[in-house]
């Protein structure tokens, strides 16, 4: 099979799986990159004749008395707001238009270019754009049998009678 090489899994290979154990730097483990990242050291515990546990590692935070220490990563994030224009008060925008400039402005003046639709200069509304369509479907799909028909206009209480000599014959 082509592609990743397997000697590192193959029995017999001289890969070592050790990863509790410190060889020196020409020892490679599977864990080698590891200990290169960790250095430099201050005090190796691995490399001194006799363990001292109260050494520390690294020594570096500990010997800064002169309030240089390095920023903690929630510190340096926080501070690029600073950074940033948009958190800046900033002045607002002065429109080109406002009512003293209104009476100068001529917006019917012939550019050349259509009133409306495409090449227009100004986007604007269709003639219909307001235009209430109230014709129901009741009224287009059942007209009257005569097109001269116009109903009686029913004025005052005439209906309330209707309504009422419509009740006592029933």
């Amino acid at each position: 099979m082509a592609g990743i090489p397997d000697y590192i899994e193959r029995k017999g290979s001289l890969f070592l799986r050790s990863n509790h154990m410190n060889y020196g730097r020409a020892t490679l483990n599977s864990n080698w990159h590891q200990a290169r990242e960790a250095e430099p050291k201050d005090y190796d515990i691995s490399r001194g004749d006799e363990r001292n546990l109260c050494k520390a590692t690294y020594e570096r935070i500990g010997n800064i008395t002169d309030g240089s220490l390095n920023k903690t990563t929630y510190q340096d994030h926080a501070e690029q707001t600073f950074l940033k224009k948009d958190f800046e008060e900033q002045i607002p925008r002065k429109p080109m238009m406002n009512m003293n400039t209104l009476e100068h402005a001529h917006l019917d003046r012939d550019l050349g270019t259509p009133q409306r639709g495409f090449g227009s200069v100004l986007p604007r509304h269709n003639p219909d754009y307001n235009k209430f369509h109230l014709e129901s479907t009741h009224r287009a799909d059942f007209t009257p049998p005569d097109p001269e028909y116009t109903p009686v206009p029913v004025s005052g209480h005439h209906h309330i009678i209707c309504l009422c000599i419509y009740i006592c014959q029933s």
